[in-house]
């Protein structure tokens, strides 16, 4: 497979006031994202999605510190390299857009500025080319009255729009790869729509590879090409979508799927997964997922399950893959 980012073993934690011990946020992380493909990066809140980013790009806050792992990005493992190396990556052949565009943009710099100041510090352009092809950016992710808008501020930009310019800011260097963290959260329905297809339509005309971290698998089905299944800081199954959503081998992943509102539910009451994403200090002895798991076993609380092939490149971390248990109403999409 001709990847652009081959993660491997990525092992991160963190420090905490009041213990000696540090608390592991992500085990052992294997992910491949293909040049020109869209990747899905889905779990819970907690299950250690948007550390293994961040991990990757050097990004942790101060108390965090990668134990373990490689990240090999252009024949460089991106852990190992220094500060001044990674700056020279991050924001020209590897881009980041951050959930909350509000606490993304400076508040006191106009938008045109600062997508500017991308391009003037890796394009070694100056300030006339910058803000032209700013606008540029602007107009093509969908910025009305671009020109006008180049000098405008954050708080003068709706919720979708805010979210338009990050876009633009990510992509304005035509990155080898694009890591969107939940860039549709804290947008309604319809604006969401929007900003899936300016993602899915930029990629396509400028080939750059994505990964994209969210919660809802409605998003993935809609743009990935794969998934990677996160729960505990560990994937618990990866395989292409179309394999995934036809029959996901998981009974983590089950339950996401069975959690999905559909219109043939109306009028009943949505299925959650019992439980909650277990504390870093007291993770299950056995499979992370057996105290919620429905399915589980005494041998799951025992023993540590592998991440195993099924076939055709579906993985699974699972004693006893599902695969004819009977399904909760509505499961497949």
């Amino acid at each position: 497979m001709n990847s652009i980012l081959e993660i491997r073993g990525l092992v991160t934690s963190f420090a905490t006031d009041g213990r000696k011990d540090r608390a592991v946020a992500v085990n052992g992380v294997d992910i491949d994202i293909p040049r020109g493909a869209i990747v899905g990066l889905v779990g819970e809140s907690g299950c250690g999605k948007s550390v293994t980013a961040l991990s990757t790009l050097g990004l942790l806050p101060e108390n965090g510190r990668v134990d373990a792992g490689s990240a090999m990005f252009g024949g460089q493992d991106l852990l190992k390299l220094k500060d001044h190396e990674l700056r020279r990556i991050r924001g020209n052949r590897i881009s980041m857009i951050f959930q909350e565009p509000m606490t993304s943009l400076n508040p006191i710099m106009t938008i045109g500025r600062q997508v500017s100041e991308s391009i003037m510090l890796h394009g070694g352009v100056d300030k006339a080319t910058a803000r032209a092809r700013a606008i540029e950016m602007l107009e093509k992710v969908g910025i009305p009255e671009a020109k006008r808008r180049y000098d405008s501020y954050p708080h003068e930009l709706s919720g979708g729009l805010r979210q338009r310019v990050l876009i633009g800011m990510a992509m304005v260097m035509q990155p080898d790869l694009l890591i969107a963290d939940e860039p549709t959260t804290a947008l309604d329905v319809s604006i969401e729509a929007q900003i899936l297809r300016l993602m899915r339509d930029l990629q396509r005309e400028s080939g750059t590879s994505i990964l994209l971290i969210t919660h809802n698998l409605g998003v993935v089905a809609e743009l990935c090409d794969s998934v990677c299944v996160m729960y505990a800081g560990e994937v618990v199954e990866r395989a292409d979508v179309f394999t995934l959503f036809r029959g996901c081998a998981h009974p983590y992943t089950r339950g996401l799927m069975a959690a999905l509102p559909r219109m043939a539910m109306k009028g009943q009451r949505l299925y959650n997964i019992p439980g909650s994403v277990p504390n870093l200090w007291s993770m299950p002895a056995g499979c992370r997922f057996s105290p919620r798991c429905e399915f589980a076993k005494e041998s799951c609380r025992q023993e540590k399950p592998a991440l195993a092939d099924l076939g055709d490149g579906h993985l699974c971390r699972c004693l006893f893959p599902l695969d004819d248990v009977p399904q909760h109403e509505g499961d497949n999409p």
